[in-house]
């Protein structure tokens, strides 16, 4: 597994690359621009090439870009659908200047138009759209905290999008812990563990699960919300982490932190947390 943290924006991109670096991170999740904004920069070459040569130096790979939080394929607002679509377009062409292979993408609210119809919105854009996307880039569909609106708080409905689309598309899943234990999913146990990867494997399939986000939660199992705490303080504690780090991932996976206070000095506490949870030597703080 490759460990990293989602890297903030404040203090520029060569600084944090160094930063991170430092604290031993060996991939990277970014923005590009801001994350609840409709305008993403347009990147030049000049200043993709020096970010691409900069990661390189460090052996960080892979980059993967997260996409901005207002982007919604099944928006019930027509100007928020199209915007949508725009800004995702950028994002996918950003991340193959940048020499990302994936982008992340939330996976939606239907925002009052139905489940059936919002999934069905989802999947027929996603068809329209996958053309024009630049090659060597993979759209990763994020599990959600499910509950009102929201779409993707399954595996099972997940799984039910990527079949619609066939195998060959180029569409993947980033598994984010605090995610499933909000829509329901036991992870603090091995049991738990054991039956929800059951589910993730029979629906989606784990050669799909391109990234995880490793995040302890300070919600309730079931409770729909989202909200993050660092590894080993939330309600998935130190035993489901290392129990779900005992699962067989593959040796390449990026596994990236989204903790809270990213950019202080929480970021090395976690990274070695994680390595401990992972299995790697050393102790933890």
């Amino acid at each position: 597994m490759r460990f990293g943290i989602h890297m903030p924006q404040k203090g520029g991109f060569a600084r944090n690359v160094q930063r991170a670096a430092e604290i031993g991170c060996q991939s990277l999740q970014i923005f590009i621009g801001n994350p609840t904004g409709w305008n993403p920069p347009q990147l030049d070459s000049g200043e993709a090439e020096s970010r691409r040569q900069m990661l390189h130096e460090h052996g960080i790979y892979p980059l993967v870009v997260h996409s901005a939080y207002l982007i919604n394929l099944a928006a019930k607002n027509e100007e928020f659908y199209h915007k949508s679509r725009r800004l995702l377009q950028r994002t996918m062409e950003n991340a193959q200047l940048l020499g990302s292979p994936y982008v992340v993408l939330h996976v939606g609210s239907h925002g009052g138009r139905g489940y059936r119809e919002g999934m069905e919105l989802f999947i027929s854009t996603l068809e329209a759209e996958m053309p024009n996307w630049p090659s060597g880039v993979e759209l990763l569909l994020e599990n959600t905290a499910g509950g009102g609106t929201s779409l993707g708080g399954t595996f099972i409905s997940v799984g039910n999008i990527l079949k619609a689309l066939g195998s060959d598309a180029p569409l993947g899943v980033c598994l984010d812990t605090a995610h499933a234990w909000a829509a329901g999913y036991d992870l603090s146990t091995p049991e738990g563990i054991k039956r929800a990867m059951d589910e993730l494997c029979e629906h989606v399939g784990m050669e799909r699960v391109k990234v995880i986000h490793a995040n302890d939660t300070a919600t309730p199992r079931g409770s729909h919300r989202d909200r993050h705490s660092h590894l080993g303080e939330g309600s998935i504690g130190e035993e489901g982490f290392t129990a779900f780090f005992q699962y067989p991932w593959p040796e390449d996976i990026p596994v990236i932190l989204e903790t809270p206070e990213m950019g202080s000095c929480w970021d090395a506490i976690n990274m070695e947390r994680l390595r401990f949870y992972a299995g790697e030597q050393g102790s933890k703080r």
